[in-house]
């Protein structure tokens, strides 16, 4: 119940109208005017006192705000984000993106730090390969390089075997009219001979030889005009696998039947075919 008397020593003035247990009353008027509580004076206005109408937070959740920083996380307060809706550093058991509850990001920190220092088009060491506009990527080193679809297939061939074509201007079909004449199951074998004798024998590499040519290297003398090869019965004349070079020359003078060439020989080359 209100009443109107005077505490002699108050320091908001001697008189008004009081409301409470004296000492700690609430003073609704007085001869200055003004609301004061316990002697301290309420300079809200009414419209930031009305502010609260309606608050159901307590004393607890309201101070949470007490000590927050606008952009920084701070430990046991709550978060205000910065003038760009930032905030520094967060630590997250659950990190969720999109909209509603979200997705969660499953990829550890150490996952996501794959990218940081990745470049667009260039392969950086222990990163996130990111490819560039054109989908290109300046160097790779790999262990097993696979083209195709699916689980793709291994290329064998070296990087020296594969270099082998770096400057050809062939098309595919000249490519493959290197391999026109020769039937499936055949190879073909090559090489060159340092003609010591008019008749030599020479490994060739393949199990059995069908056909073989041969041509000097270099050019012909008085000695040794020319030579020619056969493939003999490949069972000891010569053996399976080797062909036989014979080399020839004039018989004298104004006779050109051949005869065996004598030294000094030429190289031949030649050519097999075979399995």
């Amino acid at each position: 119940m209100a009443k109107e008397y005077s505490h002699i020593g108050k320091p908001v003035g001697t008189e008004g109208i009081f409301v409470g247990t004296e000492g700690s009353e609430i003073q609704l008027a007085s001869a200055t005017g003004g609301l004061y509580q316990s002697g301290t004076a309420v300079t809200a206005s009414a419209a930031e006192l009305n502010i609260m109408d309606g608050v159901t937070a307590s004393a607890a959740e309201i101070n949470l705000i007490d000590g927050s920083v606008a952009g920084t996380a701070v430990a046991s307060k709550a978060l205000v984000l910065g003038a760009n809706k930032n905030v520094d550093v967060l630590a997250v058991a659950d990190l969720k993106l999109g909209a509603a509850a979200g997705t969660s990001v499953t990829s550890t920190a150490a996952e996501l730090n794959l990218l940081d220092g990745s470049v667009t088009g260039t392969a950086v060491a222990s990163k996130a390969l990111v490819l560039g506009t054109n989908k290109n990527v300046d160097v790779l080193a790999v262990a097993d390089l696979k083209l195709g679809a699916g689980a793709g297939t291994s290329v064998t061939s070296t990087a020296a075997e594969l270099n082998i074509l770096d400057g050809v201007t062939m098309t595919a079909t000249q490519i493959n009219l290197l391999t026109q004449g020769v039937e499936a199951g055949y190879k073909i074998a090559r090489g060159t001979a340092a003609v010591d004798a008019a008749s030599k024998d020479i490994v060739t590499g393949l199990a059995t030889v069908v056909g073989v040519v041969a041509s000097m290297v270099g050019d012909p003398s008085l000695t040794h005009m020319y030579s020619s090869a056969t493939v003999g019965d490949q069972a000891g004349a010569p053996a399976a696998g080797s062909i036989r070079i014979k080399s020839w020359k004039p018989t004298a003078t104004g006779d050109v039947t051949p005869t065996a060439a004598s030294s000094p020989f030429g190289n031949v080359a030649w050519i097999a075919i075979g399995t």
